[in-house]
């Protein structure tokens, strides 16, 4: 490596450089540096972060679980989203280290990536899930190619999801009225699912709503952000921010619900707990009684879905909960946009509400095509030809 880096001395400097192409050349160049010696040191670092794309790894054989934490860590989580980042690493955490991370990386063949493949479905995870997981892994391979320069070929490429996979664990379906009322009986989760089922927003972002996101006077509610796991962070898109109309129904309940939480906290006292956003560790929700005074850079958020006293609903309970009723967060959003479109509300203004960047995406995904639909298509065709 020593042989690779040139010093040369500008002026009372010393600066570095070294080829990273030949065709055409190119190469890093930096200077500045006080002492001969220094400049070479820097070189020689600046030399091995290029040489290993930033990875932190430079081993002929390393396994795949170790390349994938060095993966997530240097590459993933400065450059993507925490919600991406978040998903990356469960991704690799359940579904890919615990059946290939042994697998030295260089070793790594498509008939391993198929069997894997296979092997998920098999367990029964979904279409979907199989192809994110997979597209995960596919991400983090490209980058061992290149600028990492590990492997030279992606295992993943050209493998198709087995067509055993469900395409859907839990089928989404309409959840009909009576059901809902039977659902919101739950008193714990009460605040989640009227929110779920009356807005259509994601889970992440009724996790995140704040008190001062509501404005109870005009029946308004605005998504600025969202909770995912223990963090707060920007909404899922640019489009996901957005502000939108509520029906009476919620509104009553929302200005019930917030009376309710003032009474709760005036009861506990200095032992109810506050929600506080640490701004200055990237948005970590810290929880802290009412009694202990914030540190600096920790603000409060008001909670919507709170519990008694004070601390935020987490999503891991409520998803499990939800899914022994063969249910899902977003079995209420597909609910929420088939109403409204089989009210006759323009897809356009459905799209704008659930924070979609166009309409199209809302017909596909969430709109389902129910009885009253298809009756109501026979009725204006009748209408065009006649009786």
């Amino acid at each position: 490596m020593s042989s690779k880096i040139r010093i040369r001395k500008r002026g009372n400097t010393y600066s570095y450089s070294f080829d990273i192409s030949k065709h055409p050349r190119r190469m890093k160049e930096k200077g500045g540096f006080a002492t001969e010696d220094e400049a070479f040191d820097a070189g020689v670092a600046a030399y091995a972060d290029w040489k290993n794309g930033n990875i932190g790894v430079a081993s002929e054989r390393v396994t795949l679980k170790d390349y994938l934490a060095s993966w997530l860590k240097n590459v993933a989580r400065p450059n993507v989203k925490r919600t991406t980042y978040v998903n990356y690493q469960s991704a690799v955490k359940h579904r890919i280290a615990p059946f290939l991370g042994n697998h030295i990386l260089q070793e790594l063949r498509p008939r391993h990536i198929d069997g894997w493949l296979k092997n998920l479905a098999e367990k029964g995870l979904s279409h979907g899930t199989i192809q994110q997981t997979k597209t995960v892994l596919s991400i983090a391979l490209k980058y061992a190619i290149y600028p990492a320069e590990l492997i030279r070929t992606n295992p993943c490429a050209g493998l198709s999801i087995p067509r055993s996979a469900p395409k859907q664990v839990i089928e989404r379906t309409v959840i009909p009225p009576e059901q809902a009322a039977a659902l919101f009986e739950h008193e714990r989760y009460r605040p989640v699912l009227k929110l779920l089922y009356h807005t259509g927003m994601r889970m992440s972002e009724v996790l995140g709503l704040t008190w001062d996101d509501i404005d109870l006077e005009h029946g308004t509610i605005s998504v600025v952000r969202q909770r995912v796991c223990d963090y707060f962070d920007t909404p899922k898109t640019s489009n996901s921010v957005r502000t939108f109309y509520i029906d009476p129904a919620l509104l009553t309940y929302l200005r019930a619900l917030k009376t309710a939480q003032a009474k709760d906290e005036l009861r506990l006292g200095e032992a109810y707990q506050l929600v506080y956003e640490d701004a200055a560790h990237n948005g970590a929700v810290v929880v802290l009684p009412k009694k202990l005074p914030p540190a600096d850079g920790l603000v409060r958020r008001l909670m919507v879905c709170i519990v008694s006293n004070g601390r935020p609903l987490s999503v891991s309970p409520i998803r499990a909960w939800l899914h022994r009723k063969e249910l899902n967060a977003h079995s209420f959003r597909h609910t929420h946009a088939t109403q409204l479109i089989e009210a006759g509300a323009k897809p356009i203004d459905v799209a704008a509400r659930l924070g979609h960047k166009d309409a199209t995406i809302t017909q596909n995904l969430y709109t389902h095509d129910t009885e009253t639909m298809q009756k109501e298509t026979a009725r204006l065709f009748g209408e065009i030809v006649g009786k």
